[in-house]
């Protein structure tokens, strides 16, 4: 063979050896979110953290929103400057077994760029997906946030 055939060869195989790699590490990040039925869950708010249980309604706004929205999660790229606005600790059902998910939802009080972000995740924080709503298809999960009342300070 010719020089110029083998490095030929070595460069495709380098090449495509390279864009094999980088897929395999790369490919789990673009699984689509599975999420479980919602049976029930409580929510923290505020920055003292009260908590109540959710109604049976808010878990049925929940199963709701989560149905249509299963699309555009993706993995977390960089630290969150808080630990969010609210937090709802969801008890679900996937295939009758219990899977629980917990979701940080930012909406503005303690941190104004992350509006209307939502993170899902597992209890132990071995699974994290974000995603960004436009205020319409976040608007169900701000009205569950904010019906619970705590004290809210003003803007520096």
């Amino acid at each position: 063979m010719r020089k110029e055939t083998i490095f030929l060869l070595a460069f495709i195989g380098f090449t495509t050896l390279s864009a094999l790699g980088v897929w395999f590490f790369a490919l789990p990040n673009f699984q689509p979110v599975s999420f479980p039925q919602i049976v029930s869950g409580q929510i923290e708010t505020g920055p003292i953290r009260h908590r109540r249980d959710l109604t049976d309604a808010e878990v049925g706004v929940l199963n709701q929103w989560i149905n249509g929205h299963k699309d555009g999660w993706g993995p977390l790229a960089h630290t969150p400057p808080s630990s969010g606005d609210a937090r709802l600790f969801l008890k679900g059902q996937m295939n009758g077994k219990s899977d629980d998910i917990v979701l940080t939802l930012w909406t503005g009080i303690s941190a104004a760029d992350w509006n209307d972000t939502v993170f899902v995740e597992k209890p132990d924080g071995s699974y994290v997906r974000v995603h960004s709503f436009e205020k319409d298809a976040f608007m169900p999960l701000r009205r569950i946030a904010e019906s619970f009342p705590f004290h809210r300070t003003s803007f520096p």
